[in-house]
């Protein structure tokens, strides 16, 4: 999943059947999940490990069993710790046949961020827990006819949402304060521009806001500093580079927008553990290694 879009607006799965899981595991270079919001509906389980969730200003902690629902249009983060998590993202306009059929009742309030989950994680009974981890697997698995399985384990969970008080009136929308607003349009704009030069005092000129106020407010919403996000998501792309692209260490470090090759070194080996070649000789030559068996080269 690419996480380095602040808004991602990527299709999920194909035409008709916008729904898309991800597993996630310590080697993707999206382990820990960097600030962004999308339209869609987000589902989490926590395999194993912990995962710390930051929504807009709040956070929660989740442990092996929980399942974590993120409603359209909120500002999230997490923070993986020894974690193994997989991800369901889904248009959830999918299961709206019209606008006034009997569901839309319910899945409209939705879909405005009228309704929305106020407690998490869900530590949920095991009729929702069983319900959440069938939808899973059978997105993971696809058995014959699953696409009629996932779309009624879909009406399943949200029914069980709002019968067990899960789902409540949240009122205003969660991304709707000039704060928030400020940090989302800061972010597009370096999701945009973080291959090339970027300065504290530039960032500030894009915010509108000086640079002291603009480094309290950054870290409030996404626990780091703006320098810091920015090496991270220039960390990520050359991740992607590196394993999607095949490029080399050198071109992944220069097209991802570092200027100096040793410095591009130090700053992976501090988020990653390990050095850029490691990292390629570890994750992206074995994918190259396993394609090629697969072909029977």
């Amino acid at each position: 999943m690419k996480y380095s879009e602040i808004n991602e607006k990527k299709q999920r799965g194909r035409a008709g059947f916008p729904i898309q899981i991800y597993h996630v595991d310590h080697e993707h270079p999206q382990y820990h999940m960097p600030l962004h919001w999308h339209q869609d509906w987000e589902f989490i389980r926590v395999l194993s490990g912990e995962f710390d969730l930051h929504l807009n200003n709040s956070e929660c902690r989740a442990k092996a069993g929980d399942i974590i629902v993120i409603g359209s249009g909120m500002l999230h983060r997490g923070q993986a710790h020894d974690c193994v998590y997989e991800c369901v993202v889904f248009d959830l306009n999918m299961l709206r046949k019209h606008h006034n059929d009997a569901a839309s009742v319910y899945l409209r309030p939705l879909l405005t961020g009228e309704v929305g989950v106020t407690r998490l994680p869900l530590t949920a009974d095991d009729t929702l827990r069983q319900s959440f981890w069938q939808l899973f697997d059978t997105l993971r698995d696809r058995p014959p006819y699953y696409e009629l399985t996932v779309q009624s384990l879909l009406f399943t969970v949200f029914a069980q949402l709002y019968a067990g008080g899960w789902l409540t009136a949240v009122g205003k929308r969660l991304r709707g304060t000039h704060q928030t607003e400020t940090v989302i349009s800061l972010i597009e704009w370096i999701d945009a521009h973080y291959a090339e030069n970027i300065t504290l005092e530039q960032l500030a000129e894009v915010a509108g806001i000086n640079e002291k106020y603009l480094c309290r407010l950054f870290k409030e919403f996404t626990g780091t500093t703006p320098i810091d996000y920015v090496n991270r998501l220039r960390i990520q792309s050359a991740c992607t580079e590196m394993t999607v692209r095949r490029r080399s260490v050198t071109e992944a470090a220069f097209d991802s927008g570092f200027n100096d090759v040793s410095y591009f070194s130090r700053t992976f080996r501090k988020y990653m553990g390990c050095s850029p070649t490691d990292y390629r000789r570890q994750v992206a030559e074995p994918s190259v290694s396993n394609a090629r068996k697969a072909v029977g080269e």
